[in-house]
């Protein structure tokens, strides 16, 4: 996502944020525990760190807990080394990953369990053609690359964090790349958030196409078959699923072979044996087949279900083998339309036992979104209902092409409601091809079947944190794993006479986590509003507790439960108290409905006068029966790992705990040296991951503490635990050039690289025309030929370091007329590169769309000839984002080395930690012939394919 986001929408709440450090008290169960002293190690190849565990004692849960407002992360590019990472594998490491071995396991399992959802019979229609029985199999990229995702977010906003599950039966993680690996299985954070919501979710096998790097060898690996008749890939799949927590895989076979290694009939058959194999020893997990390779061993989309592809569903025996098949897109395009092969589809399907809602009429929006033309007619049934379930294709669209998080939410609306933001909204009078909304088919779903339920309208991610309508963080976060069940309805409101009220989530306030949802527009006196907001089959409890927190800007507010029961009665409920300015819980009187199930909950607003400008927010409803939750206590809290920066300003820290019982919420606190508490993140498991932690003092220790909270928002037992920072009083120091070899008069600028704990830079120019020069930045020309040295010295109250490089600078006048571009169209050779379409030669033809590209494991090396020996200085690379691929994709590590015959080489620049599209990278001059590019580490994650889309090497001939 652009991060635009992380400074724009900033602006519309900074009235609620605070500079430097507030403190908040607010009464809740815990208190600091003292003592804490030093013991135990991280393993690893990280400094040490020194922890204790400390629990808090249900006795000293009486203090006020005072929490200071976390400070925003300031290095958003950082990225630590040995964050846990979601799981990717190629066929052959997947036979090598064992659970029992795994150290990033405990990131990586979901922990909510697949939520019930009210039966499909039992729901109810909120338009003429929402049909019951069709499905939504949504194909989506809940994360911008396969490799590199944190299992359960980070310090960081951006995240698809997707709210529409109402209209969603199935979830694809769609992942996988030649560069990163083939088989990948959902991030935790995707599958609780689905799992809330009653959404099955399924990991993908991705076998590219040859241009896009595929190989048949992967194919190979992954369709071998032991003498015993079993198939160990797919042991492994249903392995990982059941180990991690998911239902089943999408198969995805695109790899078309080649002259030399050619896709057959065998292949096909195998994949068949494959999947029945699958089936048989998990019939309980799901398996997908999308309609690409045909029985004959053909790459041939049929766009249809037909008898070249039916053997995927049903053998010739009549036995089952994949549960479902999505098809391709083009059964919509002006070239098949006449064919109507959905409808053929279906008559296909029901002549051989299969349920046409088990095939998925694809659509591809990854590009236009709600602007994709669709000829719906041929989806639609002329009978009733429709042919086929649908299958959308990267509705993840709304995430990627927002430059905004208000503009993602209303593209996601538009997409799977309607252009009136009203599912009940009659949507007929669209042409045909018209974007219709994704509610114009499907009846919404609902997992509000069983006590409690609470939710406090959160996304999952937020500009902060707010804690009992609080705020006690300014970091920016996301984690998916806390995100709540959202409204069914996206919106349905019944506007009295004078009344226009409009509804959307809102960022600038919460009642906890960092969303609410928010109402706005203008009401007359005494006339009443009502906006359905959930469908639900819940049995109200003989000692049901029911509330809504709400806060209302503009005028008091009273605000009345509106619940429509199984019979059909309506049952309004009046609120306790009105709601006012500061957030209210609003309490109801559940005793008329003892023993009925709901079926909707609406609410009833009104105001006293006459009010425009009104902004009512709701922050959390609460169902649950009186008593009924319990308070955890942690223990055993260790740092399982940490590591630090190489200036040891940050840390990345790996915590894990026990719980005596299932918490709804972990909450991870910074202890600070005021014993105030700085919220770190939220965890829904007894781990969590701290990224990019903060230095914030000069004691060389941090604090943490583990409080449990249930869904009342409850606190239970705390613990803590202390770790070492390495010790980092001196400062580190280093520079570098725009340019090093010139013409003398030549204006040369010179920028610090010191360590962020360098209060002072002085500068030594021998020399030049300044000599001596304080500064991060500093400019100085040299009026004479000749071959200088620089000398930078970093300091703090700690002491200095000096840092000299000899014969840095090269004056002459060969430079007068500045320096030249040496290697475009040079000889290139590499170790490796896709395919000839983005070979090595490509990365010095002078045109930044094209690209070498190499994959495999890293390094990957290419080297030009310049053809002879020239004097040289600098090297610029364009990496993937000077492409137009995500920064993500940037090359993170590299070195650049020269030799002049190509034998012997001398490293002359070395990058670590490089985030950028376009490096400009000048050295100490050398005559060579040949320059060599190193790609240590390709990417930002753990992509291996190294992307190059140009290298221009400058000096004087």
């Amino acid at each position: 996502m652009k991060r635009r986001w992380e400074k724009k929408e900033r602006k519309c709440f900074m009235k609620n944020k605070v500079l430097g450090r507030r403190c908040i008290a607010i009464s809740l169960a815990a208190a600091l525990s003292a003592g804490l002293t030093a013991c135990g190690s991280t393993g690893g190849d990280t400094q040490a760190a020194t922890t204790e565990t400390t629990q808090i004692t249900e006795t000293a849960q009486t203090a006020e807990r005072i929490y200071s407002l976390t400070e925003e992360n300031e290095n958003q590019e950082l990225t630590m080394a040995r964050q846990p990472e979601s799981s990717y594998w190629f066929p052959s490491e997947l036979l090598s990953w064992d659970a029992k071995t795994d150290e990033d396991l405990r990131f990586n399992v979901s922990t909510v369990p697949l939520s019930e959802r009210a039966a499909r019979e039992h729901l109810q229609t909120v338009n003429s053609t929402q049909n019951k029985e069709t499905n939504i199999m949504a194909i989506s990229i809940m994360n911008s690359s396969t490799s590199g995702n944190p299992p359960h977010g980070l310090n960081k906003v951006n995240a698809n964090t997707f709210t529409y599950w109402q209209y969603v039966d199935t979830l694809v993680y769609w992942g996988g790349s030649s560069g990163e690996g083939l088989i990948v299985p959902p991030s935790p954070d995707v599958v609780d958030a689905a799992h809330k919501n009653g959404v099955r979710v399924l990991g993908t096998v991705f076998m590219p196409q040859t241009a896009h790097g595929g190989k048949m060898e992967w194919l190979e690996d992954l369709l071998v078959k032991n003498e015993d008749g079993s198939y160990p890939v797919a042991d492994k799949l249903i392995e990982v699923a059941q180990t991690y927590g998911f239902e089943g895989w999408f198969m995805n076979q695109e790899t078309e072979g080649t002259d030399e290694e050619p896709l057959t009939a065998d292949h096909a058959a195998r994949m068949q044996q494959f999947i029945q194999y699958f089936k048989e020893q998990a019939p309980d997990l799901d398996l997908v087949y999308y309609d690409s390779m045909t029985v004959d061993g053909k790459m041939d989309w049929q766009n249809a279900l037909t008898e070249e592809n039916l053997a995927y569903l049903v053998s010739e025996d009549g036995d089952p083998v994949a549960d479902a098949m999505f098809l391709n897109f083009w059964w919509t395009s002006d070239t098949l339309a006449d064919q109507e092969l959905l409808k053929k589809s279906a008559a296909l399907a029901s002549e051989n036992g299969i349920n046409p809602y088990d095939l998925y009429a694809g659509v591809d929006i990854q590009s236009e979104g709600y602007n994709t033309e669709i000829k719906w007619d041929l989806f639609e049934n002329e009978e009733g209902g429709t042919y086929t379930s649908l299958g959308l294709y990267c509705p993840s669209w709304a995430y990627t092409s927002a430059d905004t998080i208000q503009n993602f939410w209303k593209q996601e609306n538009k997409l799977w409601v309607n252009s009136m933001g009203d599912p009940s909204a009659d949507v007929k009078k669209l042409s045909n091809t018209q974007w219709k909304g994704i509610s114009s088919y499907i009846v919404e779903r609902t997992p509000l079947t069983s006590l409690p339920f609470v939710t406090n309208f959160s996304t999952g991610n937020g500009y902060s944190f707010f804690k009992n309508g609080s705020q006690i963080s300014l970091l920016d976060w996301n984690n998916r794993s806390i995100a709540d069940i959202m409204p069914t309805y996206r919106y349905i409101i019944e506007n009295g006479n004078g009344n226009k009220l409009s509804a959307d989530l809102d960022v600038a306030d919460a009642y906890y986590g960092g969303t609410s949802l928010i109402l706005r527009g203008n009401m007359a006196k005494d006339t009443s509003s009502t906006i359905k907001l959930y469908a639900a089959e819940l049995t109200a409890a003989d000692n049901m507790i029911y509330t809504t927190a709400a806060k209302a800007k503009g005028t008091e507010i009273t605000l009345n439960a509106v619940l429509e029961l199984e019979d059909g009665s309506v049952v309004t409920l009046e609120g306790d108290q009105n709601v006012g300015e500061e957030w209210t819980v609003v309490s109801y009187d559940t005793s008329s409905i003892i023993g009925k199930t709901i079926k909707s909950i609406s609410y009833e607003i009104t105001s006293a006068e006459d009010v425009s400008g009104l902004q009512l927010r709701f922050g959390n409803i609460t169902m649950m029966e009186a008593d009924s939750e319990e308070n955890a206590a942690v223990s055993n809290l260790e740092v399982l790992d940490s590591e630090f920066d190489e200036d040891g300003m940050y840390a990345g820290v790996r915590l894990a705990w026990s719980s005596d019982i299932a918490a709804d919420y972990y909450e991870v606190y910074r202890v600070n040296q005021d014993n105030s508490r700085s919220l770190l993140g939220v965890s829904n498991t007894t781990s969590f991951y701290i990224n990019t932690l903060p230095r914030t003092d000069d004691t060389n220790k941090s604090a943490f503490e583990v409080v449990p909270v249930n869904a009342a928002l409850e606190e239970g037992n705390s613990a803590q635990v202390v770790m070492d920072w390495p010790d980092n009083s001196l400062p580190k120091a280093d520079f570098a050039a725009d340019v090093t070899l010139a013409a003398p008069g030549t204006k040369i600028t010179f920028e610090s690289l010191c360590s962020a704990n360098t209060e002072t830079v002085n500068w030594t120019f021998a020399g030049a025309d300044i000599e001596t020069a304080e500064g991060e930045s500093v400019s100085v020309s040299y009026p004479e030929e000749g071959i200088y040295s620089v000398k930078v010295t970093a300091v703090n109250k700690a002491g200095s370091i000096e840092k000299e490089k000899e014969g840095y600078i090269v004056i002459t006048s060969d430079a007068a007329d500045g320096l030249v571009l040496l290697s475009q169209g040079a000889g290139t050779e590499a170790d490796a590169y896709v395919n000839e379409n983005e070979a090595p030669e490509f990365a010095v033809d002078g045109d930044v769309s094209t690209k070498w590209c190499a994959t495999g494991a890293a390094p990957h090396e290419i080297t030009l000839d310049l053809g002879e020996v020239n004097t040289v200085s600098a090297v610029d690379i364009f990496h993937a984002e000077a492409g137009g691929e995500s920064a993500d994709m940037n090359t993170k590590s590299y070195t650049i080395l020269v030799s002049q015959d190509g034998n012997s080489f001398e490293e002359v620049y070395s990058v670590t930690k490089n985030t950028n599209g376009t490096t400009h990278n000048a050295f100490t001059p050398k005559d060579a012939r040949y320059v060599k590019l190193v790609v240590n580490k390709p990417t930002q994650g753990s992509d291996s394919a190294a992307r190059i889309y140009e290298i221009e090497v400058y000096g004087i001939k």
